[in-house]
């Protein structure tokens, strides 16, 4: 039942994200296409230029406000407001409904962050290839010799570390923007339990966990100087201290992740009260 809602939760949603990815590409291969013009003509469509730009720099802001925004809004309408009678009737347990929202949430946001990342590069390249001369200072031949023998230079030195940490970070994020998603989750819960001024008491609910993590992670810094003094990490060689921090990282991720669902499922299941 769960891939069925994820299923569906892309299906309502890829409507809204795809159009807006596909208007944030085109404006970059549009704007490229200005950049890599010669100077002599950009400087006769300074005004135009300097107009799709500033339209590009807002559409980049929009699609992550607008992925941000949505995660809130289909959540708070579909499982707190007045959907959520029709969401609540379905043959699946409320710890389905809330993951297949998280993990699609979750995705979206992966998939946004990738597509900046894709739309800044698609900016940028073609004036790398028509002016590569002037940017980089050497013909484009040196370059990508410079950048094979950058990158044999780094395998050199640091082998399959250049993988896996790279693989670490990634699901660092995949798992902090779950639980970041799943935080949202909880405090709109959590204010949904008020008669009213609900996202007033989502907002105070936010601010609140806020403050109490953040305690928390100065009790736990408090405490590691308990450790005996060979477990400082400043013992350790660079590689083991990155290794330490990620798993560090990841352990503290999933608790805070298993700690938002628990809150958040507990309230759907047991004290749910529909807008």
């Amino acid at each position: 039942m769960l891939s069925k809602l994820i299923s569906y939760e892309f299906k309502a949603t890829r409507r809204i994200f795809l159009p807006a990815y596909g208007v944030l590409l085109a404006l970059s291969i549009l704007n490229g296409i200005f950049i890599a013009l010669p100077d002599s003509i950009l400087d006769r469509i300074t005004m135009p230029f300097g107009v799709i730009l500033t339209i590009y720099i807002f559409a980049m802001f929009a699609v992550c406000v607008l992925t941000f925004a949505y995660m809130i809004n289909r959540f708070y309408k579909n499982l707190l407001g007045d959907e959520g009678y029709l969401m609540f009737t379905l043959p699946a347990r409320p710890s389905q409904l809330i993951w297949a929202k998280c993990i699609a949430s979750t995705l979206w946001m992966f998939i946004t962050a990738v597509l900046c990342c894709v739309s800044l590069i698609l900016l940028v390249t073609p004036g790398l290839i028509s002016h590569g001369h002037l940017i980089l200072d050497a013909d484009f031949t040196n370059f990508w010799q410079e950048l094979s023998f950058a990158i044999r230079s780094i395998w050199h030195n640091y082998s399959f570390h250049t993988i896996t940490l790279p693989i670490l970070y990634i699901i660092i994020g995949i798992i902090w923007t779950a639980n970041f998603c799943m935080h949202i989750y909880a405090c709109l819960s959590i204010g949904s339990l008020a008669t009213k001024h609900r996202l007033g008491f989502a907002f105070l609910a936010y601010l609140g966990f806020g403050i109490v993590w953040e305690i928390i992670v100065m009790l736990s810094a408090s405490l590691s100087d308990l450790f005996p003094a060979n477990w400082d990490l400043a013992t350790f060689s660079n590689m083991t201290q990155m290794y330490v921090f990620c798993a560090v990282m990841i352990v503290y991720s999933i608790i805070k992740l298993v700690i938002n669902f628990v809150i958040t499922n507990y309230i759907l299941s047991k004290r749910l009260n529909l807008q």
